[in-house]
């Protein structure tokens, strides 16, 4: 069910009352939810399409062309074939109405890795809100230690900051917040004898819960498994006191994944088995089809192809009842397309499947934000590995070379082991051009 445009501004008001920027708000909103950024100023001032027409014909009557809904709309789904470009006039105008510039209502690629000068942000005293853009880890706020009791109002305050750790993440890569989610995990479990009430209390193992279980997911980004087990174990224990089941799930999934990662599909059924038993018809339709997928990657380890499609068939009939706004935050990153089809291209390489792969793979890189920089590497890796699952060797490089840049902006020790070992299955070929080129970019830089 599509959330309303007073929906989202109730959600704004509340970053607003936290000291958030409509920027920011908008900021945020493109990496939680995709939207485009003309879509995103106008639900984080709780406006539709219809409010804007009417706001921008008082400032600008024009009684011969007034400006409807449906202008508005041309202009936001632009660039798509349906939509219309908005002129430079049109921007300025717009921008005025969101108070922001006219450039960020543009949106597009970010390509400024390219500029050989590493050039980082200043680091601030100032919190950034939500937003990954501009965010250095060294700019978020530490909790104030003589804190002698905690609100609903700073749980509040604790989501959002995991929030924002998690976009970092997704931007910028695992190094760059491990250090701070940790702190951030600690300080909460120090305070949780100091909760105003039994709800209170409750959010905050929750909320410490989530930040137990990202902190698991960076740790396997980082290749330290025993330390993500342990994360993964805290979740799942933090879980099951609140009695939040598919929290619960969900960590015992994550755990799965360092047992996929190893190789050892035994291992991460029995995990697996554990996690789909405590989710039940109950939980989120995303959770339920993303242990599905697992479930098919862990029978395609074990050389099991049927029940490995069979697995993957659940996992997509499951997530077309996903609903956006039916799932907790920390699973929001599953409930959409890119991730589906990302996932459903990974599993069929598991499976063996390499040309069905690379039409979820093709499909899920055309889907994928460009600010998510590590799955788009990750995604390109796995688009390799399909190629020379099919002897394509010329494609399979030149996915491999894409992914490794952007492994490199991300930091990501796994995706960089995953193109070493690609290297290592590529030396049949080390004659070709295309390979040499390869093995210079991955061992000589």
């Amino acid at each position: 069910m599509a959330r309303s445009a007073r929906s989202y501004q109730r959600e704004a008001d509340q970053l607003r009352a936290s000291g958030w920027t409509y920027r920011q708000i908008a900021s945020h909103w493109q990496q939680r939810y995709a939207f485009n950024p003309r879509v995103a100023f106008r639900l984080a001032h709780g406006l539709t399409q219809a409010d804007v027409a009417q706001r921008w014909n008082e400032q600008w009557p024009d009684a011969d062309a007034p400006k409807t809904a449906k202008q508005i709309s041309y202009w936001e789904i632009w660039p798509g074939p349906a939509g219309r470009a908005p002129s430079l006039d049109t921007l300025n105008r717009l921008a005025f109405l969101y108070r922001c510039s006219a450039g960020e209502l543009l949106g597009g690629e970010d390509h400024s890795h390219l500029d050989t000068v590493d050039v980082r942000p200043a680091r601030s005293n100032h919190y950034a809100g939500g937003s990954a853009e501009g965010l250095t880890t060294g700019a978020l706020p530490p909790v104030v230690a003589a804190l002698t009791r905690v609100t609903e109002r700073l749980v509040d305050d604790f989501e959002i900051l995991t929030d924002t750790y998690r976009l970092i993440d997704y931007r910028e890569g695992s190094g760059r917040v491990s250090a701070d989610i940790a702190a951030h995990l600690r300080r909460m479990l120090e305070l949780s004898n100091r909760t105003t009430t039994s709800r209170t209390y409750h959010r905050l193992l929750r909320a410490a819960g989530d930040a137990a279980q990202l902190a698991g997911w960076l740790a396997i980004d980082a290749q330290r498994y025993d330390q993500a087990e342990g994360y993964c174990r805290l979740a799942a224990s933090l879980a099951e006191k609140t009695n939040d089941r598919a929290l619960h799930a969900y960590s015992l999934g994550v755990m799965s994944y360092i047992h996929l990662h190893a190789g050892d599909g035994k291992a991460a059924l029995g995990v697996l088995d554990a996690a789909q038993g405590l989710a039940g018809r109950g939980s989120p339709a995303a959770l339920r089809s993303w242990l599905h997928e697992a479930t098919g990657e862990a029978y395609g380890l074990l050389g099991q192809p049927r029940p490995g499609l069979v697995a993957l068939a659940q996992a997509e009939r499951v997530f077309d009842g996903v609903e956006v706004n039916s799932s907790p935050v920390w699973l929001g990153f599953y409930n959409a397309d890119c991730h589906a089809a990302r996932l459903k291209g990974r599993c069929l390489i598991r499976l063996r499947r390499p040309r069905d792969a690379t039409r979820a793979l093709y499909e899920a890189l055309t889907l994928l934000p460009p600010t998510f920089v590590r799955e788009r590497s990750g995604t390109l890796i796995d688009l390799a590995v399909a190629y020379m699952q099919m002897d394509q060797v010329e494609q399979a490089c030149d996915a491999a070379s894409q992914a490794y840049t952007l492994a490199c902006r991300t930091g990501s020790e796994r995706n960089r082991k995953r193109l070493r070992e690609l290297l290592v299955d590529l030396m049949p070929w080390t004659n070709i051009d295309s390979v040499q080129s390869l093995y210079r970019q991955v061992l000589l830089n």
